[in-house]
C-alpha cells in the first residue's frame, strides 16, 4: 500500500467529519511509579464550533503532589476559536510539555546551513524518515503504521538524541524538573503507531518515549512516557 496515498486518504476523510470525540491522556512513570498523569475528555462540532472538554491532571513528583480535575463548555468562532481550543487543550502545565518535548531537525548543525545545500539536506532526513514508516494491512481491512526511533539512520538519531538532551529546561517549577527528567533518557527508544480504520479515519495513535536516566554509576532510574489519542466513532 502506498504510504502517501494513505496519508491523503486519511487526511481528506478526517477533513470531511462534522464532529470529532475522543480521549487525550498522557503518562510519565520513573521505576513503574506514575509520577505525572493527563486525560483529556473532549468532544467537537466542526460545522458550530461547539466544544466540551473534561480535563484531569495528576503531579507526583519530588515530593509534590497535584491533582485538578475541571470542566469546560465553549463554542468556537472561525479561526479565533482554534485558538481558544488549543489553551484549554494544553492545561496547565501540559502546556508546557508540549513545548518543551517538540522535537526539530533545526536543532542539529548540520541542518542550520543556509541555502539550497540545507534545504536538501532537510528533505533527505524527511524522505528518510518516510521510507522507514511500516504500513501493516490487517485481517479487518485496517491499517497499521509505525516507526520506530531504532530503524532511523544514526545520524538522524542524533538529531533527536541533542533534543532530548538539551540542557536549557529551566527546573525552578515541579513539571520543568519533570520534563528535564525525560529529556535526558540516555539512548531512548521512540515508537509511534496510528491505527487507520477501512473508513480511512484516524482510530487510534499512540507515541512512547522509554529508557534509562543514569545521574551516576550508582544511580539508574528506567522512565516511560505514554501519550495516546483515541478517536471515537
Amino acid at each position: 500500500m502506498s504510504k502517501l496515498k494513505l496519508m491523503y486518504d486519511v487526511i481528506n476523510t478526517m477533513k470531511d467529519k462534522e464532529a470529532i470525540k475522543g480521549i487525550l491522556s498522557l503518562e510519565g512513570t520513573k521505576d513503574q511509579t506514575k509520577i505525572f498523569g493527563f486525560v483529556n475528555e473532549f468532544e467537537k462540532n466542526l460545522d458550530s464550533g461547539e466544544t466540551k472538554l473534561k480535563i484531569s491532571t495528576e503531579l507526583d513528583y519530588n515530593g509534590k503532589k497535584v491533582k485538578h480535575d475541571s470542566q469546560t463548555e465553549f463554542t468556537q468562532q472561525g479561526c479565533h476559536g482554534h485558538g481558544h481550543h488549543m489553551q484549554h487543550m494544553q492545561h496547565g502545565f501540559m502546556g508546557h510539555m508540549h513545548h518543551h518535548r517538540q522535537v526539530s531537525l533545526e536543532g542539529h548543525e548540520d541542518l542550520k546551513c543556509a541555502g539550497l545545500k540545507g534545504k536538501l539536506t532537510k528533505l533527505a532526513y524527511m524522505l528518510n524518515i518516510l521510507n522507514q514508516i511500516k504500513v501493516e494491512e490487517q485481517a479487518d481491512q485496517s491499517v497499521l503504521v509505525s516507526l520506530s526511533l531504532k530503524e532511523i539512520p544514526d545520524d538522524l538519531k542524533k538529531v533527536f538524541q541533542e533534543r532530548m538532551n538539551h540542557h536549557a529546561i529551566p527546573e525552578h517549577r515541579e513539571h520543568h524538573g519533570l520534563m528535564k527528567e525525560f529529556f535526558t533518557l540516555q539512548e531512548p527508544e521512540v515508537q509511534f503507531k496510528l491505527w487507520v480504520r477501512e473508513a480511512k479515519d484516524v482510530e487510534r495513535i499512540l507515541f512512547t518515549v522509554e529508557g534509562k536516566q543514569k545521574n551516576d554509576p550508582q544511580e539508574i532510574h528506567d522512565l516511560k512516557f505514554k501519550a495516546e489519542l483515541k478517536l471515537l466513532n
